[in-house]
This record gives C-alpha cells, structure tokens and sequence, in this order.
C-alpha cells in the first residue's frame, strides 16, 4: 500500500510521445533525487542506459523498462515503454490495485 510519500505517483501515466516520456523520467528522477524512490536493478537489465544516464539526456533505447521502490513503504514502480515502433508505455505502480488515477494525453 502506498504511503503519503509516493501516492501522488500511483497513477497509471500513458506514453505515447517522446515529450510523455520526457515527463515520466524527470518524475522518477526528481523522485530519486528527493529521497522517495529508489531505482531497483534487475539482476539481468533488458536496457543499455542506467536511469540516471537517461535522466541526464542519454538517448534511450527501443525498449525501455525500469523499476523503482518507495523507500518509506516498499511500494514498487515500473516505467516501460517501445519507443521504437512508437507504440508506448505507461509509468505505474506494478500492484494494479494501487493505481489510483488512469492519465491518457
């Protein structure tokens, strides 16, 4: 369950254009960077470019997946999104039943 720390970030937040995915990843960063989350590295990442890299401008790749945990109450995020093909992604917390809010642009 989410905490008051990381509730704003339980929505489920579509990326279709590359100014959406823009968004999502300075969201995460600033979210790093403030104490909330935590970026969690799969033990065999599908990605080239660490989140941080790509916070700071880095090109991203086709695919696209990084995950993320509150650090007050282990709440876990996922950013994905194919950037390839341009079909997207969304941000959103991995337990569904913690989305609190759908936003389409």
């Amino acid at each position: 369950m989410a905490c008051a720390r990381c509730k704003d970030l339980c929505i489920r937040y579509a990326v279709r254009h590359p100014h959406e995915l823009r968004k999502a990843i300075k969201i995460g960063a600033e979210n790093i960077a403030d104490g909330t989350l935590v970026e969690v590295v799969p033990d065999s990442p599908c990605v080239s470019v660490s989140f941080i890299e790509l916070a700071k401008g880095a090109a991203w790749d086709d695919y696209i997946e990084y995950h993320f945990r509150c650090l007050h109450c282990d709440e876990i995020f996922w950013l994905h999104a194919e950037t390839y093909h341009g079909s997207g992604g969304y941000w959103e917390p991995k337990d569904s039943k913690s989305i609190r809010e759908n936003i389409t642009n």
